[in-house]
């Protein structure tokens, strides 16, 4: 590959503290000092620019992109197309399925708190959109969902079937199963039980439809926070991701294996050399600690504020989902094969318990970091200065598009003063190096949940989606935001050489945009599109 002098940009490298670069040059697809010898008789080949904003390609460290593929194909459910349940059950009658009178219907995004009812739809609810076919729609936060009367009984569940570990099933006043499924132990359970197994082929073409999406949004690298190993009737998803990139899917795929060894560090079938390497691989295991916010089920030390003339709540503090013994087993796991712990932790309580059990742990990663504590929703102060305090130093990511996207429900679960503890995007990213933003897509009510530019507006502006402040005190420069989505993401998990910078040596993945983000205003951040994408120096788009 001929050396490419790139000419007349205006590019920022990927950290903060350093100037913008006017020209940078690639080789081989690495970029390169401009002054390296050149061997004889090579050339060295001038691109102008024209004056385009240059930076790093995006790295999204903490997604679901088998979630992600399926909205493709889903019914959205939420705003501003669906406000309330009767928007809701009209949305899902007008699916494909729906039409056609077979197969699921399926659906995505509710979150109780922007319904106009204010309330979770039920069995009851979906009835009206199907008695004879099955139908289930996933919460915006992705843990937990609601079926219909035909999804409960092709799932054996009844007013006898206890709840399974990890999750509840919901229930009426009579003890009867609601369809809402609480948490991802109840999900799991209908998903084993009732759901027709995949076949390879379809999987495979869903997840390649997911290329496009992610060269328009920027990003070259991601992971799937969420991957179910070998689980049965399912197909595996490391050999599901390496299908697709053998048949063009451009992204690199970290997967974070859901840990189903219980108690037992030998629990689960060790990784094998072959699956931890190549572009697609598996990085790590993963533990769920506690629910999420805006569904109340985030383990929280201050109760859920609870609205007035509400029914006490099942879980009125959320629940925590993960046990001492079980986390042992799973470090005991992720140490064995060399790979990342990563533990979904949003609630203070949880971070709590998270923190006391990390206190007697040591890493056995070099490169990056041994555990990854994913959302952090509400970690405060104290707990920050405790794990800086611990042997083991976590990496940090976190997802300033909840409080953008879910503000409502999170302003109706939580006090003030809990409220603005919530994402404190610039105390962490102060005091911990390797952090992130990422987007958790597609487990929120924004119905593009990874453009990242939605997200560098909420972390510069600290104003929602209705244009309301929430703790403008944690915003950050839009320089700080770009190094979380680009080199300081590229410190949270294992890379294929260094990516998330514009500098000698670096793979020179790298995008163009619309204009220079340094240089409009904050509020106009979301506007910002990416005009071109370069991976290893190869132009894919624009």
């Amino acid at each position: 590959m001929p050396r490419i002098h790139y000419a007349n940009v205006c590019a920022f490298c990927g950290r903060t503290g350093r100037p913008l670069l006017t020209d940078f040059t690639v080789e081989d697809g690495l970029f390169i000092d401009a002054d390296k010898p050149i061997a004889d008789g090579d050339e060295i080949r001038t691109v102008d620019m024209r004056g385009a904003f240059v930076m790093p390609a995006f790295l999204d460290v903490h997604a679901h992109p088998e979630g992600l593929a399926m909205t493709l194909s889903a019914v959205s459910c939420t705003p501003p197309d669906v406000r309330s349940i009767d928007d809701l059950v009209a949305a899902l009658k007008k699916s494909p399925n729906a039409l056609s009178g077979e197969g699921w219907i399926d659906g995505w995004g509710y979150d109780e708190s922007l319904l106009a009812e204010k309330r979770s739809p039920t069995r009851a609810d979906l009835d009206r959109v199907s008695t004879t076919q099955p139908v289930w729609i996933r919460r915006s936060d992705y843990h937990s969902a609601v079926v219909n009367t035909k999804a409960l009984e092709l799932a054996g569940i009844d007013r006898n079937t206890p709840d399974p570990e990890g999750g509840a099933f919901g229930r009426d006043a009579e003890g009867n199963p609601d369809g809402r499924l609480i948490e991802l132990g109840a999900v799991n359970y209908v998903e084993a039980k009732a759901r027709p197994p995949k076949t390879f082929e379809k999987d495979v073409e869903s997840i390649l439809k997911l290329g496009d999406h992610y060269l328009s949004h920027g990003i070259l690298v991601t992971a799937d926070m969420m991957a179910h190993r070998r689980a049965p009737g399912q197909t595996e998803p490391l050999e599901l991701y390496r299908a697709a990139e053998r048949r063009g899917l451009p992204v690199e795929m970290n997967l974070y294996a859901v840990w189903t060894g219980g108690e037992n560090p030998e629990g689960m079938e060790d990784f094998s050399g072959d699956e931890k390497t190549g572009a697609i691989r598996y990085a790590g295991v993963k533990l769920f600690a506690d629910g999420s916010i805006s569904g109340r089920t985030a383990a929280v030390r201050n109760p859920y504020v609870l609205p007035e003339g509400a029914p006490d709540p099942e879980f009125p503090s959320g629940m925590m989902t993960l046990t001492e013994p079980v986390f042992r087993a799973a470090m005991a796991f992720a140490r064995r094969n060399a790979v990342q712990c990563s533990i979904h932790i949003m609630g203070d309580r949880s971070i709590d318990a998270v923190l006391d059990w990390l206190s007697t742990e040591s890493p056995w990663l070099s490169d990056v970091p041994s555990v990854r504590l994913e959302h952090v929703s509400m970690m405060r102060p104290d707990q920050l200065e405790k794990m800086l305090a611990l042997p083991i130093r976590p990496a940090l990511t976190t997802q300033i598009i909840f409080p953008f996207a879910e503000w409502r429900s999170y302003h109706a679960a939580l006090t003030p003063k809990d409220f603005n503890v919530c994402y404190a995007v610039k105390t962490l990213s102060d005091k911990v190096e390797a952090m992130a933003l990422s987007s958790d897509a597609p487990c929120t009510t924004w119905s593009d949940t990874d453009d990242i530019f939605v997200s560098l507006e909420a972390a510069v502006t600290r104003r929602d989606s209705d244009g309301g402040y929430f703790n403008p005190a944690e915003a950050v420069s839009i320089g700080t935001a770009l190094s979380l989505y680009t080199s300081r993401a590229a410190l949270v998990m294992p890379e294929r050489g260094i990516v998330g910078a514009i500098e000698p040596g670096a793979r020179a993945n790298f995008i163009t945009l619309s204009a220079n983000p340094f240089m409009i205003a904050p509020s106009k951040l979301r506007d910002l599109r990416v005009t071109g994408v370069w991976k290893d120096g190869k132009r894919l788009l624009g």
